[in-house]
C-alpha cells in the first residue's frame, strides 16, 4: 500500500514537472525568442535557429521586463565580465555591450527600432576610446569620428540624409 502511494505521488510530481507552464515572447521578425518557466526566474533567450543568444555564460539574469512580461534588460555573467542586452518593447535588440567593474568595456552597439545600427563605439575603462560611428535609421552615416581616452580626436565627419559628406572638423 505504501509503495503504491509513493509511486502515485512520484508519478504526480513527474507529471507536474513535465507540464510546467512556460511563457514565450518573440520578436516580430523572429530574430529572438525568450522563454521563461512560470513561477521561476529560469529564462532562455535564443536566436531564430534555436541557439542561445550568448552561448557560453556562467549565469544570466533578466533585470527588467516589459509590460507584457518579455525581457527588456538581460545580463549574462561571464567570469568578471557582464554582457548586457537591452530590447525594445517589440523584442528587437536595442543595445549590447560589456561591463567590467561597473564600467563599459569593449564594443557597444545601439540599434534603431528597425534593426539597423544606430551607433557603435569602443570603451576602455568606461571611456570612449576608438572609432565612433553614428548612423541614420536608413543605414547611412550621420557622423563618424574617433575618441581617445574620452576625448574627441582627429577628423570628425558629418553627413546629410543621403550620406553625402557635408562637414569636417579636426579635434
Amino acid at each position: 500500500m505504501k509503495k503504491n502511494i509513493a509511486m502515485a505521488v512520484g508519478m504526480a510530481l513527474l507529471a507536474m514537472a513535465c507540464t510546467a507552464k512556460t511563457n514565450e515572447y518573440s520578436a516580430a521578425d523572429g530574430s529572438v525568442k525568450a522563454t521563461v518557466k512560470v513561477g521561476t526566474d529560469e529564462w532562455h533567450i535564443t536566436k531564430a535557429d534555436g541557439t542561445e543568444v550568448v552561448p557560453d555564460y556562467d549565469s544570466m539574469r533578466v533585470v527588467q521586463t516589459g509590460d507584457e512580461g518579455h525581457p527588456m534588460t538581460v545580463v549574462y555573467y561571464i567570469g568578471n565580465r557582464q554582457h548586457w542586452l537591452q530590447y525594445y518593447s517589440t523584442m528587437q535588440l536595442r543595445s549590447e555591450g560589456d561591463m567590467v567593474g561597473g564600467q563599459r568595456e569593449g564594443r557597444w552597439v545601439y540599434y534603431h527600432p528597425n534593426g539597423n545600427v544606430q551607433s557603435e563605439c569602443t570603451f576602455v575603462a568606461g571611456q570612449e576610446d576608438g572609432p565612433y560611428r553614428v548612423y541614420r535609421e536608413n543605414g547611412r552615416p550621420y557622423y563618424l569620428g574617433q575618441y581617445t581616452a574620452g576625448q574627441r580626436t582627429g577628423r570628425w565627419e558629418v553627413y546629410d540624409d543621403m550620406g553625402v559628406l557635408v562637414e569636417t572638423k579636426e579635434y
